[in-house]
């Protein structure tokens, strides 16, 4: 196997969000008279926002307001933020740095709208380390459809099974994987079940474990 780059997703990878994101949600939904359980919390990772959408009016009814509970959720996170900073996920910036320095062309495939991504790494000094950035907002089918995915490595000018697809969560991993990219997945709020582990290539415990697998099929 033969890696010429990295294709990495960013909330619960990189930045350590998702648990901000689970607060924020709970706490408007409490608001609208909801319970947002972590369960429900955790089907919905790595969704484009309309498909979010589509999960959040089928737990509380056609009538949500999907779209204001979901601003309101990125407001108090960007104040959060804004006083506490971003906060930066084990080894990332270490595996960027080092990835860059091997020659790896690097990706980013969120599905975090750009501004928002950009934003955030950028405060972490880690936005200047990416190539090419895609984010799943920006095309028809978000993940867990293999399209940000495959339109990530195509800005590479790579083929998928040339890149090394680095994820945290189940619908990424599903993602990263119908795409055809050798899936690493990095666990955040929950690891690799039955299902998953049959997707992935390897499971580590963070970003700077991953630096060896890297290495270790560049050859």
């Amino acid at each position: 196997m033969l890696i010429k780059g990295l294709i990495f997703d960013m909330d619960g990878l990189l930045i350590d969000t998702e648990r901000l994101s689970f607060e924020a949600l709970v706490y408007d939904c409490k608001e609208r008279g909801f319970t947002l359980t972590m369960e429900q919390f955790l089907s919905i990772r790595s969704l484009s926002i309309p498909k979010c959408e589509e999960k959040f009016k089928g737990y509380f009814g056609e009538d949500f307001d999907f779209k204001d509970s979901f601003d309101k959720h990125f407001s108090y996170m960007r104040e959060h933020m804004d006083k506490y900073g971003v906060p930066m996920k084990k080894g990332a910036d270490n595996i960027l740095k080092f990835a860059k320095e091997q020659g790896l062309k690097l990706a980013l495939a969120t599905s975090t709208p750009l501004p928002i991504a950009e934003s955030q790494l950028t405060s972490l000094g880690l936005w200047e380390y990416f190539d090419r950035v895609q984010s799943a907002a920006d095309i028809k089918n978000g993940k867990p459809a293999p399209d940000v995915y495959l339109a990530a490595a195509e800005l590479l000018g790579l083929s998928p099974h040339e890149c090394m697809a680095f994820e945290d969560s189940p619908n990424g991993i599903r993602s990263a994987s119908s795409a055809g990219c050798v899936t690493v997945m990095v666990p955040d709020l929950s690891g690799p079940d039955e299902e998953l582990s049959k997707l992935i290539f390897a499971s580590v415990d963070d970003l700077d474990e991953a630096v060896e697998l890297i290495k270790n099929n560049m050859e």
